[in-house]
């Protein structure tokens, strides 16, 4: 296994849809700021600052996407995807 943790207490599996979506949303906003922030800025001496708080904001707007929009998907989904 690749990522094996032994010695932190694991959450409870009922927990797995909201720690998948908060890690996703984590994720995804550490690489779209950081995509961003090289095209706006480039690499320089001020980048990691900017980076930073790129991420900061994405992950603020990027948590309540993960975690209320998928069950707003789905529900779409159950309307338009023919059984």
């Amino acid at each position: 296994m690749i990522f094996e943790l032994k010695k932190i207490r694991k959450l409870d599996k009922k927990y797995k849809n909201i720690a998948f979506s908060i890690l996703m949303g984590l994720g995804m906003s550490l690489f779209m700021s950081l995509v961003m922030t090289i095209i706006n800025i480039g690499l320089n001496k001020l980048f990691l600052m900017f980076w930073m708080k790129a991420w900061a904001i994405g992950f603020l707007a990027a948590l309540p996407a993960v975690l209320i929009l998928p069950r707003l998907i789905g529900k779409l989904l159950v309307n338009i995807i023919q059984e």
